[in-house]
């Protein structure tokens, strides 16, 4: 009775393997996993709109935190950098 070795390797584990090279390799790879959880999107982490975000764009508006504020009578959550406290965006509820 002959033992085979057992396949270490999955399928799943070989097509995550590549999506996340593949990933890296576009250059946003690095901006998601920096980014991935901030509230912002691409296009307001992009602060001079070159349609790229280079590392300093990326630290500056993904670490970021949040505070309530009322703002035209209503209470909205302003998000801010934790740098300089400067707010970077603000999210009302509709109505």
């Amino acid at each position: 009775m002959s033992l085979k070795p057992r396949r270490i390797v999955t399928w799943s584990g070989v097509a995550l393997f590549v999506l996340v090279v593949a990933a890296i390799v576009s250059g946003r790879g690095w901006f998601w996993a920096f980014c991935g959880s901030s509230p912002l999107t691409f296009a307001e982490i992009d602060i001079n709109h070159d349609g790229r975000i280079s590392f300093i764009e990326a630290d500056y508006n993904c670490n970021c935190g949040t505070r309530q504020i009322v703002q035209e009578g209503r209470q909205c959550t302003e998000y801010f950098a934790y740098k300089d406290g400067l707010p970077l965006k603000v999210v009302c509820p509709a109505g």
